[in-house]
Order: C-alpha cells, then sequence, then structure tokens
C-alpha cells in the first residue's frame, strides 16, 4: 500500500458518507483507504482494511468475535486492532493522516485511535456530537486531534452532509500537504537538543526569557501550559517519542495539585517520564506553593489561607505547610527515580509573579517547609541551588539556563 490518508468509520452505519470522503480526497491527490471499525451488523460496502482484518490485528479470531454480541465488549477489541493496522502504516512510512467520521461512539473510538499515534501525524475527527458538554477533552485528551463539529448527524449524503465532508477533505489535505513542505522535526538535533519547557502564567516572564537565551544560543524550545493536560503532554511525549533531550520545569505545581485532587491536576505520572528514561532535568518550583481547588470544593479551613484572585476563572489558595511537606515527599520520590542528572533551583525572593517577595502572597515560612523536607528526603547527588531572587524575573532565568548547560556538558 502507497502513502495514504485513513478513514475510521464504523462501516454498518455510515460507509456511504465514508466513501464519499474518499472519493473527494482522492479528486485532491492523495490516496485514501476505508478501515471499517464497525461493531455490529454487515458494512455498508468495501472497506480496504476489513472488519476480520482489523479483529485479527488484536490478536483474536474473528469467529471468537462474532459471539460477542455486547458492543461494548467489542468495542476495546476493534479499537485495539485498528491502533495496530494504523501504526502499522506509520512505521513503513504509508501514513500521511488520518480522519474518522462518526456520532459517540464512532467518535470515541476513532479518537482513541488517532491518541495512539505519534505528535504532528495530521488528525482530524468529523463528529455530530463534538458539542456536547465534557465530550471535546474526552476526544482529543492530550493529542493533536482538529475536531470537526458536522452540526448535522452524519446520516445520508445530503447537501449540507455533502458540505461537510468536502471541507473535511479539503482540511485534511491541506493538513497533510503543509506538514509534507514544513514537517516537524521529530529526531533530536545533535549539536543542540531539543528542550521542553513548562510555562504558567505567574513564571511567564522567566520563562520568555529562558526561551530567548537558548534560541540565541541554536536550541529549540517547545513549551507546554502547566494547566493539567499541556503538562499531562508533555510527560507522554518524552515517554513515547523520545523526542526531548532535557527538561526545564518551571511549573512542576501539578504534582500537588494531582496529589490534593484540584483543578490543574495532571495524572499521577507527572514528573515522572524524564526521568524514567534518563534525560537531564532542570526543576524550578513555581506554582508549587498555591493549588487551584474548585470554589465548590472549599473546606471550611480554607478560609484562613492566603489567596490570590488571578483572573476570572482562577483563584489561587496557599497551601497549609502539611500540604507542602506532602507535595514535597511526592516530589522527592519521584525525582529520587530519576536515571539521569537532575538540578533543582530555588528562588528565595518568592516562587512567582503572584508570591514574590513583598507581596500579601508571599510566605517564607511555608516556603522554607517544603525546602526543608525536600533536601532531608532527595538523593544526595541531587543539587538544590537557592538563587537570590524572585523566580520571575531574568535574574532567575539567566541561573535556570546556566543549570542547563552544565547537565549537558
Amino acid at each position: 500500500m502507497s502513502k495514504v490518508i485513513l478513514i475510521l468509520v464504523m462501516a454498518e452505519e455510515k460507509w456511504e458518507e465514508a466513501d464519499f470522503l474518499r472519493q473527494q480526497i482522492e479528486s485532491r491527490g492523495h490516496k485514501a483507504r476505508i478501515l471499517d471499525m464497525g461493531l455490529l451488523g454487515e458494512a455498508q460496502g468495501p472497506c480496504d482494511i476489513t472488519r476480520e482484518e482489523v479483529i485479527l490485528a488484536s490478536g483474536r479470531s474473528p469467529d471468537e468475535v462474532a459471539l460477542i454480541s455486547d458492543r461494548g465488549k467489542r468495542m476495546p477489541v476493534m479499537v485495539d486492532g485498528a491502533k495496530q493496522k494504523a501504526m502499522e502504516l506509520y512505521s513503513h512510512d504509508e501514513l500521511t493522516g488520518i480522519i474518522s467520521l462518526g456520532g459517540t461512539t464512532g467518535t470515541q473510538m476513532g479518537t482513541t485511535i488517532m491518541r495512539s499515534l505519534p505528535f504532528g501525524l495530521p488528525k482530524i475527527a468529523i463528529s455530530s456530537t463534538a458539542s456536547i458538554p465534557g465530550f471535546a477533552s474526552r476526544y482529543i485528551g492530550t493529542s493533536d486531534i482538529t475536531l470537526m463539529h458536522s452540526v448535522v448527524e452524519i446520516a445520508g449524503l445530503n447537501n449540507l452532509m455533502r458540505n461537510v465532508l468536502d471541507r473535511a477533505a479539503g482540511a485534511i489535505c491541506g493538513m497533510v500537504e503543509g506538514s509534507a513542505k514544513t514537517p516537524v522535526s521529530l529526531a533530536r538535533n545533535g549539536q543542540h537538543p531539543i528542550i521542553a519547557m513548562t510555562h504558567f502564567g505567574p513564571c511567564e516572564e522567566c520563562a520568555v526569557n529562558v526561551r530567548k537565551q537558548l534560541e540565541q544560543k541554536g536550541y529549540q524550545v517547545i513549551g507546554f501550559s502547566a494547566a493539567g493536560i499541556g503538562d499531562r503532554a508533555m510527560e507522554e511525549i518524552i515517554e513515547r517519542q523520545n523526542i526531548f533531550s532535557a527538561v526545564i520545569d518551571l511549573a512542576p505545581g501539578g504534582v500537588g495539585e494531582e496529589l490534593l485532587g484540584f483543578t490543574r491536576a495532571p495524572g499521577p505520572t507527572r514528573l515522572e517520564a524524564a526521568g524514567k528514561i534518563g534525560i537531564p532535568q532542570v526543576i524550578a518550583p513555581s506554582g508549587v506553593n498555591f493549588g487551584s481547588p474548585l470554589k465548590r470544593k472549599y473546606k471550611p479551613e480554607y478560609a484562613s489561607r492566603k489567596k490570590y484572585d488571578y483572573d476570572a476563572a482562577r483563584t489561587f489558595l496557599r497551601l497549609s505547610a502539611d500540604e507542602m511537606i506532602m507535595v514535597a515527599d511526592k516530589m522527592a520520590d519521584k525525582l529520587n527515580r530519576a536515571k539521569g542528572p537532575v538540578k533543582i533551583l530555588i528562588p528565595l525572593g518568592g516562587w512567582s509573579s503572584v508570591d514574590r517577595k513583598g507581596t500579601d502572597f508571599y510566605d517564607k515560612d511555608l516556603d522554607n517547609a517544603f525546602v526543608k523536607e525536600l533536601k532531608k528526603k532527595l538523593r544526595s547527588d541531587i543539587e538544590i541551588i537557592e538563587v537570590d531572587a524572585d523566580l520571575d524575573t531574568s535574574e532567575f532565568a539567566q541561573e535556570v539556563v546556566k543549570a542547563f548547560q552544565s547537565l549537558l556538558t
């Protein structure tokens, strides 16, 4: 099979629409193939990758799966098999893009398959349920999927549906052509590595300064918003694609957010991927000393805490000494397992723009509780460098760059 755009569809329901999409893609000079990820019922037309092939790729037999009458129990079989078929095409450099069409079930399956594919491969999901509250975040997750709301039900080739599918064909072809002209470098960059770095509003000045200094030295710095989804995506890309040679983690506060059940929780594996594969890490503590609990889940004790209204959507709440110690223990445990070198920089003048020295949100004693516990629990070879500046300054950024360069020598 030559290079193709793969169309994912439940062919017992929406084969006609998928076939029209295939025709529109091929009319633009690209090859397209239909993969049947259907559950029950016969496909409405021929598919290039049949349901039986998908089931076999999952490791099950079609005869065995035919005895399963429950859609929900068939779904993981079809998803696993389709992942294998898509990854097989990708690993042989035969996949240029992937697109799905469906309602709730079809979009769930299609986007789950897409999320297993690497960053940079064009991905589009056409869905009639894209705007249902909460569904978009589940469909996309941490992947670079483009979600297209069809508005109308994907049910027959009326004029509106032809318009939707024609635009979708143009979109996936344009993405494929664009990625071919300006490919994303997914290989380590030899002399100047590609660096992952977390961003967060309260440390943005520092992040911008670090990025500019490193770019002047020829490095590529890829930023991730440390708001829960972005830093979780960073962890997944580090581990799955291994494209980064170091991490500058200015805002690892998600470790505490996860531990305490707050809104920026990035999952239980935050601060682990870089250590697992052994790449250098520079760690700073922006956002570690405060959290973002949902206001409807405020505890009575929060009334006496220091608070900072950052914007209309976010209020930061100072962590207690006990919570700071818990977070320090958790971070130390994760960093102690790192296979690569680690340096931690602690700014003595405040850990972000909202809690710098002189502001009401600054609290030296609470910050010291964290640092004291961290020093007690970390491996002896992990250096903690205390910097006489607040974090969100160019001075601190210079120290971050200096620590980063020392780890690469």
